[in-house]
């Protein structure tokens, strides 16, 4: 299988520790900054966000950190991915509710627990005039966004992709499908071609470019299913990508592997 190089010009973490909620961003080197999550999705017009709980405002929180600087050209021609285990479950749960009860479903919770949901919001509040996807893939929600996210730059290098992954901690009556210690994250990063990387002039940090070499996992080689939950591959790349930005110089050939269930992403830095 071939190798797909990609250069990632922003991305941002977002968890919900018990303490503070921590954001995350490119131009951190790794350091996480304290944030109220009535603070989260402030790039969203109040109209918008109003209609957002903490699953959307999350989202929306690092898909505009990771939009924010860029001209609205750009913006509008960038394709948007977006990836969740399960999605808005606790509006989905909430409408059964009513189901059950024999009430009549909220409306808004309706449109809302939809999984694109939040991608149709942010293409009416950024102006997104480019195709989005939505995924779910179980423990490899995150790693089949990113594989869709680089085939997609690899059909089309002429157009930004930007990968949006969320999930939330599962309701209590699901939660035992969580892994122990459970906190909600958020994460997006922006992928573009390697030969036009666009950055921001006021932004002050290079792109980082990687090629990504994909690799079969047996299933006798498959990992833990704690090791493989997306929002551990997440954590895990936001941790590659840190110090890559603050002194690629000397990180040249640096690797991390991101593996799921069947398969692997192998990621070596370029510069």
């Amino acid at each position: 299988m071939q190798s797909i190089p990609a250069s990632i010009s922003r991305w941002a973490l977002w968890q919900d520790h018990a303490t503070q909620p921590t954001l995350t961003t490119h131009l951190s080197g790794g350091k996480a900054a304290g944030i109220d999550n009535q603070d989260l999705a402030r790039g969203i017009a109040p109209a918008w966000r109003r209609r957002l709980d903490l699953f959307g405002r999350a989202s929306a929180e690092v898909l505009g950190q990771v939009l924010d600087g860029f001209p609205s050209d750009d913006i509008r021609n960038c394709r948007v991915i977006f990836s969740s285990r399960h999605g808005n479950i606790e509006r989905t749960l909430k409408l059964l509710g009513q189901i059950a009860r024999e009430e009549i479903p909220s409306p808004a919770d309706f449109s809302m627990s939809v999984h694109n949901a939040l991608v149709g919001i942010a293409s009416i509040n950024w102006g997104i005039t480019q195709s989005h996807n939505a995924i779910s893939a179980g423990n490899d929600s995150f790693i089949a966004a990113l594989t869709e996210g680089l085939t997609q730059l690899a059909d089309a290098p002429q157009s930004p992709v930007v990968l949006v992954y969320i999930d939330l901690p599962l309701p209590d009556v699901y939660a035992h499908n969580d892994p122990k210690g459970m906190k909600g994250t958020a994460f997006a990063l922006r992928l573009e071609a390697p030969q036009t990387p666009t950055t921001p002039s006021d932004d002050g940090m290079p792109p980082v470019t990687l090629e990504f070499e994909p690799i079969s996992v047996p299933p006798e080689k498959a990992p833990d299913r704690n090791a493989t939950f997306p929002c551990a591959h997440a954590c895990q790349m936001a941790d590659f990508l840190a110090p890559l930005q603050t002194s690629a110089a000397n990180r040249q050939g640096a690797t991390c592997l991101l593996t799921g269930h069947s398969f692997a992403w192998n990621m070596v830095h370029h510069g």
